[in-house]
């Protein structure tokens, strides 16, 4: 039975959602953070500006204070490949305050809103945390997928050498581009937006150019971000990033082709073009997410010497419901 007195759901926006949001989500374990939450408001504030300037329906809601938030919650239509109509949004209830009705009575006014800008499925995504997991299949949400950790140890693994392949691809950084080029910076971007509307999760889910620039300023090194280029034309990329941290660990993120040119091997070739440059950078460890029911993908990175990382946080699963 709940003690609670229906607490209010307040609809915030600018400096009052990316405060609470940011709280929220500081006050969380880092291994239980879900993708697209952000522990400062300046992050909260960029990725809502992002949405606003691509024209993406977003809404946040706050139960409680600024200050100290009982609940949040927040929707936007799905940009990347999904189904039409179809939304993702994140509901975070504090420990204090779970079992009380919050979490449902956030959940329904999220539905309805999303019904509302024309939703036809909502998703969203859960650790492998039991509470949490059976609070959403009591409201019909269904597992449609898992997104796994995994990780390559660097200079303790054979890792296959490059082959020789009779065609015009080179593998270049982006900085080599822009040494060359001076719209390299806009062809990047559109690559980028290219491959991220077509993975199951995007890390950057909305790609305009000022948000391209930006992470070029904040979080990406040009000289990091392998381009496969095949007469004159960028057709795939791998980004690597340095864990924030530990020094000797790095990511790759965003590795993807353009459907065009898929099964010519060009996925495999940036994959070894990233190994080989994470090694020269020092790292001992290189990490990556995937989707587990993405076979094509999983048994290149095993063949390269990946493996699962069984860890705190190192699986997350994307539940759906239909409206």
């Amino acid at each position: 039975m709940s003690t609670l007195s229906s607490p209010t759901i307040q609809v915030v926006r600018g400096q009052i959602a990316a405060t609470s949001h940011a709280i929220m989500t500081k006050l969380t374990p880092e291994t239980l953070h879900c993708d697209y939450e952000y522990d400062t408001p300046q992050e909260v504030l960029h990725f809502d500006a992002d949405l606003a300037d691509a024209g993406i329906p977003f809404r946040r809601w706050l139960v409680g204070d600024i200050h100290n938030p009982m609940a949040v919650a927040f929707c936007f239509r799905a940009t990347w490949n999904t189904p039409r109509h179809t939304f993702w949004a994140h509901v975070r209830v504090a420990p204090a305050y779970r079992s009380h009705g919050v979490g449902t009575d956030l959940l329904r006014t999220v539905h309805q809103w999303a019904a509302s800008a024309g939703a036809q499925r909502v998703r969203v995504m859960s650790h492998p945390d039991a509470h949490t997991m059976q609070f959403l299949e009591n409201h019909a949400y269904q597992r449609i997928g898992t997104e796994q950790l995994f990780g390559l140890s660097i200079g303790t693994q054979v890792i296959p050498a490059q082959k020789s392949y009779a065609d015009n691809l080179e593998i270049v950084t982006l900085a080599d581009l822009m040494r060359n080029h001076p719209d390299a910076v806009e062809h990047a971007c559109v690559l980028h937006a290219a491959v991220s509307l077509d993975v199951p999760m995007p890390d950057e889910p909305i790609v305009t150019l000022s948000k391209f620039r930006r992470l070029l300023g904040e979080s990406i090194n040009p000289d990091d971000y392998l381009i496969a280029v095949r007469n004159s034309m960028l057709v795939g990329e791998s980004i690597l990033m340095r864990d924030d941290d530990h020094a000797n660990v790095y990511w790759q993120h965003a590795t993807g082709v353009l459907p065009a040119f898929r099964g010519q091997h060009i996925a495999t070739r940036l994959k070894l073009a990233a190994i080989e440059l994470a090694e020269r950078r020092g790292a001992r460890q290189l990490r990556t997410w995937m989707e587990l029911s993405n076979q094509p993908i999983i048994q290149l990175n095993h063949a390269l010497g990946f493996c699962e990382l069984e860890e705190p946080g190192g699986k997350i699963h994307i539940y759906e419901t239909s409206l």
